[in-house]
């Protein structure tokens, strides 16, 4: 009973392994589960502008920057993860500049640094994907390369479908190779008992 067991379970192994084989998924499949959503770009707008606001209500204008270069980073962040979440993102943050210019202007006073900050975000376009990505100079004018990034995100993305890829196909193979390997020992196995079997009815026998 137990011989037809071992049998049975390599013969399910292999029939796994063939599935597994073929059920590899293909590279348009794969899905990078840390991609960031819009409603995570969302949230980090949200309390970039409640920072923002903070600072405009404490009248603190070296805080104020710091939040603008942190926004202005994300910026970058997002177009290297996905154009279009900086694109949302930065709709957000332009729309909250433009609603409180003049408290801004107020708090900056003359500082030329915060000014440029927020005329330079401001002046980056965010009616579309291809309008923010289109504004190399815009962006180079921040100290973001659109372009550069862009390609990087492109490259890590092939690299982690291809090493996903790679990685599933050597599982399915090594686990096709297991059962075959089990089947085998399990062949065996049974050859030898039937000729023990038939060694020992021969004995009884007499033969």
């Amino acid at each position: 009973m137990k011989k037809i067991f071992v049998m049975a379970f390599a013969a399910a192994a292999i029939s796994f392994a063939s599935c597994t084989d073929k059920q590899v998924k293909p590279v348009e499949e794969v899905v990078d589960s840390t991609e960031v959503t819009l409603e995570q770009a969302g949230i980090e707008a949200d309390n970039a502008i409640s920072a923002l606001t903070e600072q405009l209500e404490a009248k603190d204008a070296t805080a104020f920057q710091g939040i603008l270069e942190t926004v202005k980073a994300k910026i970058g962040e997002f177009i290297a993860k996905n154009p279009e979440i900086a694109k949302e993102y930065l709709a957000k943050v332009q729309n909250f500049l433009k609603e409180n210019a003049d408290k801004i202007k107020a708090v900056v006073g003359s500082n030329a640094a915060i000014s440029s900050l927020v005329d330079g975000i401001s002046a980056l376009p965010s009616e579309s994907v291809d309008a923010l990505m289109g504004a190399g100079e815009a962006l180079k004018g921040l100290g973001i390369d659109a372009a550069n990034l862009a390609g990087d995100a492109v490259e890590g993305a092939k690299d982690a479908v291809e090493g996903a890829v790679d990685a599933t196909v050597d599982a399915a193979k090594d686990a096709k190779d297991a059962a075959v390997d089990a089947a085998k020992d399990a062949k065996d196995a049974a050859g030898d008992a039937i000729d023990n079997a038939a060694d020992a009815a021969k004995k009884k026998l007499g033969i």
